[in-house]
């Protein structure tokens, strides 16, 4: 059974992929189909690949990234230089505290 890619939760939309699926475009960014997920409807987006996890607002995304066509679909591209970037090991220590809270 395969795993969904995509989860939202208290308006943070996460998407797990791998880190070659980063376009090279502006030094390397991750792009967001703004059809598919309304960017209104969320605060902070999230791209976890096996190593890192990527970390933007949305507002910054907005502000940050700009709009392409790319296969029929329209996206938002934000280049890496603006998203927070965290070691996987890193980010789940960090998850594990709050949990502890």
């Amino acid at each position: 059974m395969r795993m969904p890619r995509v989860y939202i939760n208290n308006h943070v939309l996460t998407k797990y992929e791998k880190e070659s699926s980063k376009l090279r475009m502006s030094g390397g960014s991750w792009t967001i189909n703004v059809e598919k997920f309304p960017l209104a409807k969320y605060h902070t987006i999230r791209y976890i690949t096996k190593q890192y996890v990527y970390d933007i607002e949305t507002e910054e995304a907005l502000s940050n990234g700009f709009y392409k066509n790319l296969g029929g679909e329209k996206k938002l591209v934000v280049p890496i230089k603006h998203w927070s970037k965290y070691a996987i090991s890193i980010y789940n220590k960090l998850m594990s505290s709050k949990q502890g809270e």
